[in-house]
């Protein structure tokens, strides 16, 4: 009798448990903040933040000859993320996410899982082993709090902060115009760039990109925000991009508003019918490239044209033909010491750029060309299917959709893609979370036939006629 007694009350317990579980998820669907929900905010506004802080973090570690910020790191900003991380898995246990929330998507975790494999034969493994240590942290927390915290907390969050690191940048530039504004006394930075804006964020290309994903986070999925206080940010993120003078970014930009405004305005019919057009165009473009090949390697390994990525894009692929299979190892190409590959491969300032100006590059001669397949299967092709085919809500996807196809097109000439704690590479992340957590609504949708999408083409002319 003290047996089922006992059993008795451990199922009570078990169902009070998880009654408690289904009272917070529905305080929180009721739009009513728990106190556990404030911890996935707290949460959530500690590592956003971090990725923010992180460029005006090593612009000040450098400056004062912190050996923390070269190739091993920054000491402080990893054990930030570590702390950061199990507080995330502390707020995700207590709200009662379970063990769903930890997860992240498989072609995800087959992408790390090669990385974390190439460590067998990277040149360099004690910095290899802390700059993998320190991306994985950065991916994996970025999904626990986009899945335990949801869609809405997630992107309030985001909003709020870049709207805050937008007035920093600002402040900067108007009492501090030696850190928020490119200078001559920069060392060796190109005329160019003198005079661009970059607020905190170190880099005008960083600032710029801050800039172009306030205005997709401004623009998209908008309706609880007053239309007074989104013009302002959208305004004043504009006029700080275009003082920033980042190319990519707005290039970028206008690209990802496109795609955005294509899966907003509509339906599923009519984004199966653009994806063979867009590949039509690219192959077009690939044709075009070919015809005139010669004509743009002239040009593109010109230093003055593009700021010189040609020389740097020239040593990476050299080293890439030599090591195609398995690259140098994660983390191991740039900025490891003696050994890195790019001193025995590049010359003049090209052995100090640090970066290859193409995430898709920079994989390729880190881990070789598996880990770049997967790579780029796990962060693009994957999400972009997943959004392509799901019936998520227009808003939703539309902003999903013009995160990722900026991301992507912005690793063409800066290197994010998995990447530590990179700003882009983050925000990647968040797109790609989103895919793989968006809401199913309505029915699943039927194979369409040429007369179907040119009939739903008709049916939408006449509603807006």
């Amino acid at each position: 009798m003290k047996i089922a007694s006992r059993e008795s009350e451990a199922t009570s317990s078990r169902r009070s448990g998880s009654g408690s579980a289904r009272k917070r998820r529905s305080a929180s669907a009721a739009g009513v903040a728990t106190n556990d929900d404030r911890l996935l905010y707290i949460a959530a506004v500690a590592f956003f933040a971090m990725v923010l802080l992180a460029p005006a973090m090593v612009v000040r570690e450098m400056a004062i000859g912190d050996i923390s910020a070269s190739g091993e790191g920054s000491v402080v900003r990893q054990i930030g993320y570590v702390l950061i991380l199990l507080f995330s898995i502390f707020a995700t246990w207590k709200q009662g996410s379970g063990l769903k929330a930890l997860i992240m998507p498989w072609p995800l975790m087959l992408a790390l899982g090669w990385c974390w494999i190439s460590l067998a034969w990277a040149i360099n493994p004690g910095v290899a082993v802390r700059r993998l240590v320190l991306m994985t942290i950065v991916v994996w927390n970025t999904f626990i709090i986009m899945q335990a915290a949801g869609y809405d907390r997630t992107i309030k969050v985001l909003r709020f902060l870049f709207v805050a690191i937008l007035i920093a940048g600002y402040i900067t530039v108007a009492i501090a115009p030696s850190i928020g504004i490119h200078m001559m006394l920069d060392g060796d930075i190109q005329l160019t760039v003198v005079g661009n804006w970059r607020g905190l964020m170190g880099h005008k290309n960083i600032a710029g990109a801050a800039c172009a994903i306030t205005l997709m986070l401004f623009l998209y999925d908008t309706k609880q925000i007053k239309p007074v206080l989104r013009w302002a940010v959208l305004l004043a993120a504009a006029f700080f991009l275009y003082k920033a003078q980042s190319k990519t970014s707005f290039g970028m930009l206008l690209i990802a508003l496109l795609c955005g405004w294509i899966f907003q305005r509509y339906d599923e019919r009519i984004r199966s019918f653009a994806i063979p057009m867009i590949m039509f165009l690219t192959a077009a473009g690939w044709f075009f490239y070919s015809t005139y090949q010669s004509f743009v390697f002239e040009n593109l390994l010109n230093p003055k044209f593009f700021t010189g990525r040609g020389f740097i894009w020239d040593a990476m692929i050299r080293y890439a033909g030599e090591h195609l299979l398995l690259g140098a190892g994660y983390g191991s190409f740039w900025d490891a010491g003696t050994d890195s590959p790019i001193y025995d491969y590049g010359q003049g300032f090209v052995k100090t750029a640090g970066s290859g100006h193409n995430g898709y590059l920079d994989l390729l001669v880190a881990v070789g060309v598996p880990g770049v397949l997967l790579a780029v299967f796990a962060a693009v092709v994957w999400p972009a299917w997943k959004l392509l085919a799901s019936r998520i809500t227009p808003q939703r996807g539309a902003l999903a959709v013009a995160l990722l196809v900026f991301c992507m097109g912005h690793n063409v000439t800066e290197s994010s893609l998995l990447e530590r704690d990179t700003l882009v590479g983050v925000i990647m992340m968040v797109a790609v979370a989103i895919a793989q957590n968006w809401e199913q609504v309505g029915t699943a949708s039927r194979k369409m036939s040429g007369a179907d999408i040119f009939a739903a083409l008709s049916q939408r002319r006449r509603e807006l006629a």
